[in-house]
């Protein structure tokens, strides 16, 4: 097969083309010129196919610079670089990884390219100015005296949301000998949390990963004890000031506040791509700004999608169960005033089903994400029901 046939395909790629590469005419009728010195990677046509095929099932075209960026991306992660075409300049003495035919790529293969460009857009909204607040902002955040002191501590992926706004209602945290309440839930959406605050801040582990590190070593990771956030709160505030919070109304109403609010609600699929597309923008910022810049850009467009929340496989449920049982009893024992009822801490029965992260569906939503960059407000996806 000759390039002139690649580079064919390539040029009807770019048009909006969605036929395979092995489908492509072989009878001179799909050669083309030359449009660069080197052919694309097999995972960026790859990617560019897939690409074309979402938008044409809403209706729409694949902008001619996008398409470039795509056949333009590196590819982020570990493991293998750009990949050769099948059939073109594979002969005997070709070195390096065999070529490969598109379609036979994994989708974890095409989601380190789309990562890699989705993080590109990102670190562009880092040199975007900041909004400034308004004056009714300004004026909320600052304390008022008659504001009782309190902290918000716990499950730090929302105890940051609750923070802002208790702050966005004119109840700043702080003052003086605050009473620090401990947001806490039943230990599976604990771990949740944990896991979704981990990919916001540094990526890692996958889901599975996550779960099957800290089960093997038999203890909860810090993010996830509430035991431990407890004691440490208990150091720093006083054991007398510090509330366990297991009903929220309950703690709106000694606040004083209407509602309590909280993070995006993001599905597994969702959180997975941002652990993804963390990785990458790792290179590009600084990594105290990294969370931040998901949180503004990735964490607002996802909210609504990406499926149900993570789950746990249930050959855990041994190891949840004596976990949760073993959070209930420290902080039973401490004695701390508990806002609702300590038995929500138990896990509530795993099902035989868990949902985690599908790779598929999370191409989906970073084809999603080229298509409409988070540089870009033209377009917004559709949130999914509830």
């Amino acid at each position: 097969m000759s390039r002139g046939r690649a580079w064919g395909w390539v040029a009807a790629l770019r048009s909006g083309a969605t036929t395979p590469w092995l489908d492509w005419p072989a009878d001179g009728s799909g050669e083309g010129v030359a449009l660069d010195a080197e052919l694309p990677g097999a995972q960026q046509l790859a990617l560019l196919r897939r690409l074309n095929l979402y938008a044409a099932a809403q209706g729409r075209a694949v902008p001619a610079a996008t398409a470039d960026r795509v056949l333009a991306a590196g590819v982020s992660g570990r493991g293998r670089s750009e990949l050769a075409l099948v059939g073109v300049d594979d002969g005997p003495d070709r070195f390096g990884p065999r070529p490969v035919d598109p379609e036979a790529l994994t989708d974890d293969e095409l989601l380190r390219v789309a990562s890699a460009l989705i993080a590109d857009d990102i670190a562009v909204t880092a040199a975007l100015p900041e909004t400034e607040p308004t004056l009714v902002e300004k004026v909320r955040a600052v304390r008022r005296p008659w504001v009782r002191s309190f902290v918000i501590v716990g499950m730090p992926w929302r105890a940051d949301a609750v923070r802002t706004e208790l702050t966005a209602q004119g109840h700043r945290p702080g003052g003086r000998r605050p009473t620090a309440y401990l947001l806490a839930d039943d230990l599976e959406t604990v771990l949740v949390q944990a896991w979704t605050a981990r990919c916001f801040d540094q990526g890692g582990a996958s889901w599975r990963g996550f779960v099957r590190a800290n089960a093997g070593a038999g203890s909860l990771p810090p993010r996830a004890d509430l035991a431990r956030m407890a004691r440490s709160a208990s150091y720093k505030y006083g054991a007398q000031r510090v509330r366990v919070v297991l009903d929220d109304r309950l703690l709106a109403t000694e606040l004083g506040v209407s509602r309590l609010g909280g993070p995006p609600r993001l599905g597994a699929h969702a959180i997975d791509l941002v652990r993804r597309v963390g990785e990458p923008l790792g290179l590009l910022v600084p990594s105290s700004d990294r969370p931040r810049l998901l949180r503004a850009t990735l964490g607002e467009r996802l909210d609504g999608l990406g499926g149900a929340t993570p789950t746990l496989p249930p050959r855990w449920d041994g190891w949840l169960s004596t976990q949760a049982e073993r959070t209930r009893h420290e902080l039973a024992a401490a004695r701390y005033p508990v806002l609702g009822d300590l038995d929500r801490l138990l896990p509530r029965p795993l099902g035989h089903d868990p949902v985690v992260p599908v790779d598929a569906e999370v191409l989906t939503l970073a084809l999603g994400l080229l298509l409409d960059p988070v540089t870009t407000t033209a377009r917004t996806p559709a949130k999914e029901e509830a």
